[in-house]
């Protein structure tokens, strides 16, 4: 597997992936008819509009072909805003090889620490991020496409966390 910086070219396949991951991920957070209908517009708009600024962290994951990514805005504190992995790759390390990746990044860009935000339903992820050192802090109620949903901050105040508990 290789992980290298994403390409303009890659967002439309990147887009794909996260609409895929939302409808699996989250059909029992999001309305169906939000999943079925309005999340693919949404996605695809985003992705094709989205502003990635000079030090932000855009990787892609790559077997025959994309099959993840995770997004870091650094503005200035960095923000793991998505990282998503084609549902049959989960648990195989692609989305660890992805923060590592991204970790090594921010690192020598010279940045400590990172934060995110998790829906609080999403458990798998939580365990996930939490053995690669990163420690929950506050919920808050987080508007997603129009939707409130209870989220949870999840935070690294030392970025090397991420290697040691690899």
């Amino acid at each position: 597997m290789k992980i290298r910086p994403a390409s303009r070219s890659d967002l439309q396949k990147i887009a794909a992936i996260h609409i895929a991951s939302w409808r699996d991920t989250y059909a029992d957070v999001l309305p169906p008819e939000f999943l079925e209908r309005r999340i693919e517009p949404s996605l695809e708009k985003h992705w094709r509009e989205i502003v990635i600024q000079k030090r932000d962290i855009v990787l892609v994951a790559e077997k025959a072909s994309i099959v993840g990514f995770i997004a870091v805005w650094c503005r200035p504190v960095p923000f793991i805003d998505n990282l998503h992995v084609t549902a049959s790759l989960r648990s195989q390390k692609v989305g660890t090889a992805l923060m590592l990746a991204a970790a090594d990044e921010l690192i020598q860009q010279g940045h400590r620490a990172a934060y995110l935000w998790v829906f609080e339903s999403n458990r798998d992820a939580i365990r996930f991020y939490e053995r690669l050192g990163g420690v929950q802090k506050e919920t808050a109620m987080k508007s997603i496409f129009g939707h409130d949903i209870s989220s949870r901050k999840i935070e690294w105040v030392d970025l090397r966390a991420i290697k040691k508990n690899q």
